[in-house]
C-alpha cells in the first residue's frame, strides 16, 4: 500500500511542477524584457536607461541603454529577424559603444528561446543576450 502512495505522489509532484512550470512562463508579446546579459557579460546598466525591448504585434520598441528605437520584426516559431529600426540620437558618450554592440546583437539575430521569466536571443545556437521579464500587459 505506501509502495502505491509513493508512486502517486511522484506523478503528482512531476505534473505539478510540469504545469507550474508552464504556467509561469512569460509571453512573448507585450512583455518587458530587461537586458541581463550580453554577449557572455553581466550588464551593469550603463547608460541612463535600462537596456530592454518589448514585442508587441509586428512591433517592436525598446531602448538600448542610450536611445529609445522602434521597428518590425518577423517571428516564425522560434525564428526571429528585425527589420529596419528607427532609433534617436541622443550621445551618451559616458557608455562606451554600449549601444553598438546592443543593436549589432539585434541585428545578428536570428532565433529567440524564452525559459520561465528568461528571454535568450540567439545567432543560430550562438547565444548573444538575455533578457528577464520585467513587467506584461
Amino acid at each position: 500500500m505506501m509502495k502505491y502512495f509513493y508512486s502517486v505522489a511522484a506523478i503528482l509532484l512531476v505534473f505539478g511542477c510540469t504545469d507550474t512550470e508552464q504556467a509561469s512562463q512569460a509571453p512573448f508579446l507585450g512583455t518587458t524584457w530587461n537586458l541581463a546579459e550580453l554577449n557572455n557579460r553581466k550588464i551593469q546598466h550603463p547608460g541612463p536607461q535600462v537596456p530592454h525591448m518589448r514585442f508587441e504585434a509586428e512591433k517592436v520598441t525598446g531602448n538600448d541603454g542610450c536611445n529609445n528605437f522602434f521597428g518590425g520584426y518577423t517571428l516564425d516559431e522560434n525564428n526571429l529577424e528585425f527589420g529596419m529600426l528607427a532609433s534617436t540620437r541622443m550621445a551618451c558618450p559616458h557608455i562606451e559603444n554600449f549601444d553598438i554592440e546592443f543593436n549589432k546583437m539585434i541585428s545578428v539575430t536570428t532565433r529567440y528561446l524564452i525559459s520561465g521569466n528568461k528571454l535568450e536571443l540567439l545567432e543560430n545556437d550562438k547565444l548573444l543576450a538575455s533578457f528577464i521579464a520585467a513587467e506584461q500587459s
